[in-house]
């Protein structure tokens, strides 16, 4: 093997590529010519001086970013404890008026024979205004749900109470008793609020891979997530077949 042909085979190993000839017969080249002993070396230093380079000096933020990073909420169960105390005085007032406790908090005189089904009626929504806020205190993830009802419903019965209590349809006293179902509603809100903020992981998570790409689940296997409230494990479908996703 003449120096030439020697030498182009180094080239193609110091960069790793294949070499054109069987490396054995390169490794005995090497061995009797100095020559090209010389030139691979200089072929690896070179090599190493266009790859490798110092790691420029960059100042240390740790202290800056522990200091302005979002410290965790220190009891996020106290907006929920609160908003299940509401749900209890929600649902035992709308218990109350359902069962015929309450009627004095109605106001205004019975003016038809459907009185006593819409005293029901409403006697019905109160309690279920606070088995709803009473499950949101329990589950967070289910406010989101009720803030629309709840909102509409808050700003009608306003508008229907300042119209009621400016022709002496209703008493002081049956108004206020709709405070609970406001506190309710900001309390609902506020636990939406700090229940997003903390945000959920993602329900499925592959293996991580070089270049920012996962591997999906194995066939046979099912995707498990445990749910941080409550302890529990919830189970996706497994996917069709393994394969790469970006």
């Amino acid at each position: 093997m003449n120096c030439d042909l020697c030498r182009e085979a180094l080239s193609a190993r110091v960069d790793g590529e294949q070499e054109p000839v069987s490396p054995d017969a390169v490794d005995r080249h090497l061995a009797g010519c100095a020559l090209c002993r010389s030139w691979q070396a200089k072929a690896e230093r070179l090599r190493r001086s266009t790859t490798l380079h110092s790691a420029p000096a960059v100042p240390d933020l740790t202290a800056t970013i522990l200091r302005r990073a979002e410290l965790p909420a220190r009891r996020p169960w106290v907006l929920r404890v609160v908003l299940g105390a509401v749900a209890v005085a929600q649902s035992t007032l709308g218990g109350a008026q359902l069962l015929g406790l309450a009627n004095g908090m109605h106001g205004g005189h019975d003016t038809g024979f459907m009185f006593g089904h819409l005293t029901r009626e409403s006697a019905a929504w109160n309690l279920a205004v606070g088995i709803g806020l009473g499950w949101a205190a329990l589950r967070p993830r289910v406010a989101a749900g009720q803030l629309p009802v709840l909102t509409g419903f808050v700003l009608v019965l306003a508008g229907a109470s300042v119209t009621d209590l400016l022709g002496e349809a209703v008493t002081v006293r049956r108004v206020l008793s709709h405070g609970l179902v406001v506190v309710g509603l900001v309390l609902l809100y506020l636990v939406y609020r700090q229940h997003r903020r903390h945000g959920r992981p993602s329900p499925v998570s592959g293996e991580a891979l070089p270049g920012g790409e996962h591997l999906a689940a194995a066939d046979g296997a099912e995707w498990e997530h445990v749910d941080p409230e409550s302890g529990g494990h919830r189970r996706f479908p497994r996917p069709a077949s393994r394969h790469r996703v970006a």
